[in-house]
C-alpha cells in the first residue's frame, strides 16, 4: 500500500514550510467546508489561493489513491492565474476522508 505523510489542518506552519521548500504536502480534510475554512486560514498566514486557477483533479492517480480530491495552487500574495508570469506557485494535495460504503445486508433484518 502507498504511504505518505498527510498533514491535518492544525499543522499549518509545517505545511507552509513544506510548500516553501518546493514540496507538495498532502493534507486530509473532511469536506469542502473544511477545505474552504483552511484556505481562509492560509490567507491569515500570507499564503493565497491563486484566483482563476482550476483545481487539478488529475494530479494524482485516483485508482491508487481514491481519496485524492484536488491539487490546489497557492502563492505568497494575492494573484490571478494570468498574472503569474513565470512565478512558481506553491501546491497542496487535498484528500477527503473516505466515505464508508453502505451495503445491503439482509441478515438480521426483519
Amino acid at each position: 500500500m502507498f504511504y505518505q505523510v498527510r498533514f491535518q489542518t492544525g499543522e499549518m506552519s509545517k505545511i507552509i514550510d513544506e510548500m516553501k521548500k518546493g514540496n507538495i504536502p498532502c493534507m486530509d480534510v473532511y469536506d469542502d467546508d473544511e477545505l474552504n475554512w483552511f484556505i481562509r486560514q492560509m490567507e491569515n498566514e500570507g499564503i493565497y489561493k491563486i484566483e482563476d486557477m482550476p483545481y487539478d483533479k488529475n494530479a494524482r492517480d485516483r485508482v491508487k489513491e481514491p481519496e485524492f480530491e484536488y491539487r490546489i495552487a497557492f502563492y505568497t500574495s494575492p494573484v490571478k492565474a494570468d498574472q503569474l508570469n513565470g512565478k512558481t506557485p506553491l501546491f497542496i494535495d487535498f484528500y477527503f476522508e473516505p466515505v464508508a460504503d453502505r451495503t445491503y445486508d439482509p441478515v438480521g433484518e426483519m
